[in-house]
């Protein structure tokens, strides 16, 4: 922008100049002419290539150019016309994209926005201007006249800047004394206040080197041909009494004094006059008597004095000048940069009285180093003073209560002016806000008085030494914001008083500034923007002063600054509410305010403002990231100002927002900020909403396409519909909000995971009412595409967008997080309610498939194909959600949601395996193949492949074509390959699943039969217990393995099998099959010695232990056999239990029933023919009570205990068991009544004796010892020996069981233990025991006498008529065990 075109129509200039007007016709060049029709009225054409092209019609803006000869025939050391100065072009506006902004009609466009001000570009602009932006120029704009004006080397240009067209009418003046060289600095220039005689204004333009000065009285009669020739031309002069290499520097308009003040680079200053006494343009120049130049008067002195008086009291930073109530006076104040203060009083003409004149550089630092401890530490020698400006006077009193400034001095005496001063270090700079009160009187003793320091801590990049125009301060009525204007920014300041606040007054105790309102306003880093001119527009409304008294052509509400920024055009910094600095409750920026400019303003490819420059305005980590989740949010519901609730298009719409989400997090990459990851994954879980709403919205667009005329409401706006209330925004009908739909994306994506959620129960509750079968088929067609669509692109957008976000190193598993879920909260898109509809949707549109899979409409078997095709997609979105959301609620910290963690996740478990499969029934073999090996379910794997290779295997029954026969082989034949591809890629973890199914689907049979694989099957047979029998079937069939098969069969005997007769078998068998396979000779042969003396030690162990158990199988069936089986054999049918309880009971007391309920357990489980183990075996047997009918059909019944014992038990369980047998066989007898002999002779008590269980019990023993066929040695245990056993610990049967159930165990043990202690102390058991054990032996020996005597079969001895018979038993060795 503002470039002025370098070219002054050399080329085509004349004598008389070419000017035009915009939408009038052009006048005669001269009088010679002849007259010519009146051109018609220009219309507008849209533009096109040839726009841009000279036209050959006259240009419709204004130029004046010189009538003498140009001085710029040549170029001029660099100093060229741009080609676009030949003729100025006025065309139509291009137009205006969406996502610009326009309000109020004005046509200006919304840059920026926040709570406390708005950024508008202004669209009037020169062509001239637009179609140059990186040349050298600069201006100002005036509110006054309402023109602005730039300046170039060769050119001068005004316009009425806040007009609301794009290509306004303007004024291009040709300088007549154009700058010399490039290097120059460029023509100082100011419009002049309109007089009376006309409403705009006039221009003077200063050459600053070679002092010539031009002035139009006015721009708009400087285009009128008839008027005299210094009216189109210009008023031209020059300044007398430079120095040699002097230049103006500045020139500000002297206000009422009719007149303007020029400020040079050697610091003298002078007052220049445009009009003479009579009010006739004239050109004049006095200098003013001042100590900052060389000569007082000006006239005299050497620029070698000037430039070295200049170098002490520093440069002249700025001179401005305030209006006096006075007519035809005015006040000037000039401000050096290294301090100095100066005053005048100027009159109409020039005359002038020096007012103040005072260095107040130790005074100014002194004060700002004092409050700000920034300031402080920074070096003294770099203070300067950049600019100020005039405190504006007569405010009404409540607006001057509501700044930190003194009271406006009622005397014009005292100037009070705002300074703008700065103290840098090669590090930093810190800029400042001063209010000084200068007093009239250079021996004043108190020549100045500070007041407010305001220190700025949002700006503090240095300026630019070769910048266009130096740094500006301004202070609009009513004196609360203060505008500062760089080359490349503007900064925003208040200077309210701040609301009253505990912490607030702690600072001004300290002396410190609490904090107030600031922000900066950026340009580009782009060459060709740079601010070269601005101005202020002040309101005047009422209390706000009333200024110069000339009705302002702008007349804003509320305080602007107005920008000419080169290459952009004219902004417009307008406060909203300026009293709202002084309210308890003023603008304040925060994190959420900056990154709201940057998103919604950001986006804009043509903005000239830039978001991402910090300066001193810094925000925490933690407040970034709560302001851009709560933007998120809003962008997400549509809240907030920059959201309209009417979208003509809503891809449109949501497309603009995607934008907006994704400017937040190029803003917070910009601004270096680092996001907590909880944040980065909620922002990145909003932008997957968005993006899904616009999947949605465009799948219902395609429904509707898809759908007939008579019916084109889809499941998405059904389920807008159905939706609670509580759960989404209502429309608000009486503004119009009529679509519930658009409504739904616009306000309430936000709850995303509720409408898709909601798709299943749209089909369920019109499924209840009873809807057609054809809706029906669509509803849920069209349901699978939004789960699948929804969730599906959700996790894509997901994995694209990581890095975006800032979490490219998290790792992603189906479009899941792969772990690390701590500390986030449950993503949006495994909500409980999602995962639980998606698993409904997935049967229903199964069991919907299988049932309509023929129909009778076309349209429907279209959709139903559709819908099976989705059934894969679908089927793995259910499983990725449900492990998402299980992996989400196992890390969390809440104890319900961990349980339910666990519940999902098996859940996962079982339908990763069962939905898979599932996929089956509706013949998605390749899917279901595909998904499983996703989710590493094998088992799921292996049963699709046998069920569709049995699939196929049933299609050949079926009587096919030989082309279909070949075709159905050859698939199955490419299907087994792939099976035994997968036992070699996975190995057992496919194997083994793929057996089990084989197994439990198709029996042994198909298991042992299937050949494709050897190695896994084995080694799946016998990781099986179970399957041990089959396992040993196919070691001898399949692997020929005899000697496995003995180990399988005598482990399976050993340890697992629980029937007896089972048992017995496996034992023999595996008992036969090792003793065949060690005899073998080849077996023999490839063994050295000492494996094979190894070998047989391991063998001979082997066989001892299955002969153990065989016997205690033999003392198991013995029992049932002779003692429970002829009772068993007459029982009616069904109360053979009951029957067998009642004949073999011990008679025990009701207090001690779990003894009962141990016997009964044992007796119900001999029954059952299993195998008993050693203990329950030895508590039967203490336990139950032979009839005498049958017990001599058995051998002892104890003495089968011990046998069962030694056999069955070891170490100190075998002891335990074996003093239990004979505390029970000591407590068969009634001790009491054997004790009490009275009147009883010997062979009486010695037939008692003998009919006694403890006696026949000594005789077996005592005959198995003597007849050597057992070589164990049974102990005979003492009373004392047995007492004791299990009364404070019980066997290893009881230790899992219930406390109580054991405290009741060892109640009965301890009353075991008390009846046979009592038996001891009272009935002399000790002794009868011995006395038993005697005649016992005794008895024995004589029958074996007896029996040798008569060469007959040795009898077990009994006494007298009692005596029993005893028989041979085989003996084994026994082992220990426990009770």
């Amino acid at each position: 922008m503002f470039s002025a075109s370098l070219r002054d129509g050399v080329e085509n200039a004349s004598h008389a100049p070419t000017i035009t007007r915009g939408r009038r016709r052009q006048r005669p060049l001269s009088s010679e002419n002849s007259p010519q029709q009146p051109k018609a009225k220009r219309q507008r054409v849209p533009l096109n290539e040839q726009t841009f092209v000279n036209p050959t019609t006259p240009p419709e803006t204004y130029e004046v150019k010189s009538t003498r000869s140009s001085l710029v025939e040549l170029k001029q050391d660099g100093i060229e016309e741009s080609p676009a100065s030949k003729h100025e072009l006025s065309f139509r506006s291009k137009k205006a994209r969406p996502s610009e902004r326009f309000t109020k009609g004005d046509g200006s466009t919304l840059l920026s926005t926040n709570i406390a001000f708005d950024v508008r570009k202004l669209p009037a602009l020169p062509d001239r201007l637009k179609l140059d932006a990186t040349s050298l120029q600069h201006g100002s704009a005036d509110s006054s006249t309402g023109y602005a004006l730039s300046l170039s080397h060769t050119h001068a240009i005004v316009w009425p800047y806040a007009t609301p067209t794009q290509s306004p009418e303007s004024f291009t003046f040709t300088l007549p004394y154009p700058s010399k060289h490039s290097t120059d600095p460029l023509p100082q220039g100011a419009l002049v206040p309109p007089s009376a005689s006309s409403s705009e204004p006039g221009l003077v333009v200063v050459m600053p080197t070679s002092g010539k000065v031009t002035y139009w009285e006015s721009i708009s009669s400087a285009t009128t041909l008839d008027f005299m020739q210094q009216q189109r031309n210009g008023i031209e002069g020059s300044i007398q009494g430079m120095f040699s290499g002097e230049a103006v520097i500045q020139i500000t308009h002297a206000e009422s004094a009719a007149g303007f003040i020029l400020a040079f680079s050697s610091g003298r200053m002078a007052y220049l006059s445009v009009r003479d006494t009579h009010g006739r343009p004239k050109v004049s120049t006095l200098f003013l008597r001042t100590n900052l130049g060389p000569s007082s008067s000006g006239f005299f002195g050497s620029i070698r004095h000037a430039l070295s008086h200049s170098a002490l009291q520093g440069d002249i930073a700025a001179v401005h000048s305030e209006r006096s109530s006075k007519q035809g006076e005015c006040t000037v104040v000039a401000a050096t940069s290294k301090g100095r203060l100066h005053s005048w009083r100027v009159h109409r003409g020039g005359h002038h009285d020096l007012l103040a004149e005072v260095d107040a550089r130790s005074t100014i630092l002194e004060a700002v180093q004092r409050v700000d401890r920034i300031n402080a530490r920074l070096p003294a020698e770099s203070l300067r003073i950049l600019d100020f400006c005039f405190v504006p006077r007569g405010l009404d009193r409540r607006y001057s209560d509501m700044n930190q400034l003194f009271e406006s001095p009622e005397s014009e005496d005292q100037q009070h002016i705002l300074l703008l001063v700065s103290l840098s270090s090669k590090q930093s700079w810190r800029y400042t806000l001063l209010e000084v009160v200068l007093s009239t009187g250079l021996s004043s003793e108190n020549p100045i008085n500070v007041g407010m320091v305001r220190p700025l801590s949002a700006y503090s990049t240095p300026p630019d030494a070769h910048a266009l125009a130096k740094p500006r301060l301004y202070l609009p009525r009513p004196n609360l914001i203060a505008f500062l204007v760089f080359d490349h920014a503007a900064v925003v300041a208040s200077i309210a008083v701040p609301p009253f606040s505990p912490e607030s007054q702690i600072l001004e105790d300290n002396h410190l500034l609490p904090a107030s309102f600031e922000d900066v306003v950026d340009l580009r880093t782009d060459p060709t923007l740079e601010i070269v001119g601005s101005g202020i527009e002040e309101p005047r409304s009422h209390g706000f002063g009333a200024g110069d008294g000339r009705t302002p052509r702008i007349k804003p509400k509320n305080p602007a600054a107005v920008l000419m920024v080169r290459g952009a055009g004219t902004l417009r910094i307008a406060l909203t509410d300026v009293e709202r600095f002084a309210s308890d409750k003023p603008p304040e920026v925060t994190a959420k305010t900056k990154l709201e400019q940057a998103v919604f303003f950001g986006v804009k490819e043509d903005n000239p403002l830039v978001f991402d420059v910090q300066h001193g305005l810094r925000f925490t980590d933690a407040e970034y990231g709560a302001a851009a989740l709560e933007l998120s949010q809003e962008i997400l519901t549509s809240a907030g100002k920059h959201f309209s609730s009417l979208a003509a298009r809503v891809d449109t719409n949501i497309k603009e927002r995607v934008q907006y989400l994704e400017k937040i997090m190029s803003q917070i990459a910009s601004l270096r900020v680092n996001l907590d990851r909880v944040t980065k994954w909620q922002l990145l879980w909003n932008a997957e909403k968005l993006h899904v709403a616009n999947v949605l919205w465009h799948k219902h667009e395609d429904f509707t396409h898809l759908r007939p005329t008579s019916s084109k409401k889809s499941i998405v706006a059904e389920i807008v519909e159905y939706i609670r209330s509580e759960e989404k925004s209502e429309p608000n009908i009486a503004k119009g909000e009529v679509d519930e739909l658009r409504h739904w994306f616009i306000r309430d994506v936000d709850r995303m995971e509720i409408f898709i959620a909601w798709a299943y129960e749209v089909i369920k509750h019109n499924s209840k009412a009873n809807l057609d079968q054809a809706s029906l088929t669509c509803l849920i067609y069209e349901a699978a595409e939004i789960y699948n669509s929804a969730i599906r692109d959700a996790f894509t957008f997901r994995v694209k967008n990581l890095e975006l976000y800032g979490l490219a190193s998290e790792k992603l598993e189906h479009g899941i997080l792969a772990n690390n879920y701590n500390g986030l909260p449950t993503p949006w898109t495994c909500h409980p309610f999602i995962a639980n509809n998606v698993k409904r949707q997935v049967e229903l549109s199964t069991e919907w498939v299988k049932q309509h899979w023929t129909s009778e409409s076309d349209g429907e078997i279209a959709l139903i194909q559709r819908t099976r095709e989705l059934l894969p997609q679908m089927t793995e979105i259910y499983l990725t959600v449900v492990q998402e959301l299980s992996r989400s609620y196992l890390s969390s910290d809440d104890p319900k949601k961990a349980v339910d963690g666990q519940k999902y996740e098996a859940i996962y478990e079982q339908d990763r395996h069962d939905k898979i499969v599932l996929l089956a029934q509706t013949e998605n073999w390749e899917a279901g193949i595909r998904i499983a090996e996703s989710h590493e379910s094998l088992p799921a794997l292996s049963e699709i492949l046998t069920r569709e290779i049995d699939g196929l295997r049933h299609q050949l029954e079926t009587g096919l074509s030989p082309e279909r026969v070949e075709k159905i082989e050859s698939k199955m034949t490419a299907k087994e390959e792939q099976v035994r591809e997968y036992f070699r890629t996975y190995g057992k973890e496919f194997a083994f699943p793929f057996y089990e199914y084989l197994f439990t689907t198709y029996g042994v049979d198909a298991l042992l039969e299937y050949d494709g694989d050897k190695k896994f099957k084995t080694m799946y047979l016998r990781t099986k217990p179970e399957l041990a029998k089959v396992s040993w079937i196919n070691d001898i069939i399949g692997e020929e393995d005899i000697d496995h098969a003995a180990d399988t069969l005598l482990d399976l005997g050993l340890a697992r099998e629980q029937q007896v007769w089972n048992k017995k078998i496996e034992l023999s068998l595996g008992k036969l099959a090792r003793m065949a396979e060690s005899s073998r000779p080849s077996s023999k042969a490839s063994m050295s010695i000492q494996e094979a003396s190894v070998s047989g030690t391991t063998e001979d162990a082997r066989v001892d232990a299955i002969d153990k158990e065989l016997t205690i199988i033999g003392v198991q069936d013995d029992l049932y056999n002779t003692q429970i089986r002829p009772v068993f054999s007459v029982a009616l049918e069904g109360e053979e239990l009951s029957l067998v309880q009642e004949t073999f009971a011990l008679k025990i007391p009701k207090k001690y029933k779990i003894l009962s309920q141990i016997f009964d357990d044992a007796l119900r489980r001999l029954l059952d023919h299993e195998a008993l183990d050693p203990l329950t075996l030895i508590d039967l047997l203490t336990l139950i009570t032979l009839s005498p009918e049958t017990r001599e059909h058995m051998p002892d019944q104890f003495f089968q205990a011990i046998l069962v014992a030694h056999n069955g038990l070891n170490g100190a369980d075998r002891v335990q068991a074996e003093r239990l047998i004979w505390r029970r066989c000591f407590l068969r007898e009634d001790w009491m009544q054997l004790n009490n002999t009275t009147l009883k002779n010997d062979n009486d008590i010695v037939e008692v004796l003998g009919q006694t269980d403890l006696f026949q019990f000594y005789c077996t023993l005592y005959a198995n010892q003597q007849n050597g066929i057992d070589k164990s040695n049974y102990r005979r245990l003492s009373p004392a020996e047995v007492a004791g056993v299990y009364t404070e610990t019980l066997d290893r049967r009881f230790e899992k069981m219930e406390k109580s159930y054991r405290e009741k165990v060892l109640e009965v043990m301890r009353w075991e233990d008390s009846t046979l202690l009592k038996h001891v102390e009272k009935h002399r058991l000790e002794q009868w025991a011995k006395e038993t054990r005697k005649y016992a032996e005794e008895a024995v020996n004589q029958q074996y006498d007896e029996s040798t005597a008569a060469g007959a079969a040795l009898n077990s001895p009994r006494l007298g008529t009692a005596k029993k018979q005893s028989k041979e038993f085989e003996g084994t060795n026994g082992q220990n065990g426990t009770h």
